[in-house]
């Protein structure tokens, strides 16, 4: 059957081995390339940042940020990656080398922050970033909108968002307004975090189903009958032990692999009900999402 893409961005980052050779900025980032594509917008950095610039201000957002350990060799390999797919635009040489965000990187910071995939109850490193990524932006633009109406904005960037918009992938376009909208929205942030976190219940629930199955199995069953003949000698022993056929009764039906299921559901379930207060919380600040419309008709008058 052939692969059907529903240009989704959860599709899109899936088959990142199909999209990448023909479109190469289409890929998942990380938290370090996400604080990067954050911190190069064209309308803030201007000429653009060194990557010493990038170390430091990543360095201050680590902080307070989920961006790991931010040292020089690790921001200069990820803004060669990310300069080699065509995120970042470079400009100059050697250690004066300056860095912006391309449209190309701007459209693939909106599809992964439609995406999600992690486990946040062993590591909520990729949501709780995301989430202050998107109060970041809201705030940054506000302030860019309201408190400096006088801000000489870059040339360049009255086509900057047409050009995001006419990006394709095999020749469909990817990238929307209302996309762009839904990605700075925490409360659609939250939406697809509690999707995520409902499938990955979903299946431990499954799993929790077959490992009570397995369990009445080991209860009951005649272990000196099973067919063993494809694990070899060894299997002679299980066979003719009755002491070993007890033990192996013993331990899958000890109760644990039942507790260690349900103990996943319980975080998964205590998860959702942090999801449903989080939402509750930002719900009333919703409308200090900034249209994207708005931003842009600030650069209308902008020569390119």
């Amino acid at each position: 059957m052939p692969l059907v893409i529903d240009f989704s961005p959860d599709q899109l980052l899936q088959n990142e081995a199909l999209i990448t050779p023909v479109a190469p900025w289409c890929a998942p980032l990380d938290n370090l390339d996400l604080g990067i594509a954050l911190v190069a917008q064209p309308w803030i950095v201007g000429a653009g940042l060194r990557r010493s610039d990038f170390e430091r201000q990543l360095g201050a957002l680590a902080a307070s940020l989920p961006l790991g350990h931010v040292y020089f060799q690790r921001v200069n390999r990820a803004v060669a990656n990310l300069e080699s797919r065509g995120v970042l635009l470079g400009s100059g040489d050697g250690r004066d080398r300056r860095f912006a965000l391309a449209p190309e990187g701007f459209a693939a910071l909106i599809l992964n922050l439609h995406v999600l995939r992690a486990d946040p109850t062993l590591d909520g490193s990729e949501f709780e970033f995301k989430l202050e990524l998107v109060a970041h932006w809201n705030l940054t633009l506000h302030r860019l909108l309201t408190s400096l109406p006088d801000i000489a904005f870059p040339p360049g960037m009255r086509s900057f968002f047409d050009r995001i918009e006419q990006l394709t992938v095999f020749g469909k376009a990817v990238i929307t307004s209302q996309l762009i909208k839904d990605a700075f929205s925490v409360v659609q942030l939250i939406a697809h975090q509690r999707n995520n976190v409902v499938r990955l219940k979903t299946q431990a629930e499954s799993r929790m189903s077959e490992t009570d199955a397995q369990t009445e199995f080991f209860r009951t069953a005649d272990l000196s009958q099973l067919n063993l003949d494809a694990l070899g000698e060894q299997a002679a022993l299980l066979k003719d032990s009755p002491a070993i056929q007890e033990i192996l009764r013993m331990v899958a039906t000890s109760g644990a692999p039942q507790l260690s299921a349900r103990a996943r559901i319980i975080r998964f379930e205590a998860y959702l009900d942090y999801l449903k207060r989080l939402e509750s919380a930002y719900s009333s600040h919703e409308s200090n999402v900034v249209d994207i419309s708005m931003f842009r008709q600030r650069f209308a008058g902008a020569g390119d």
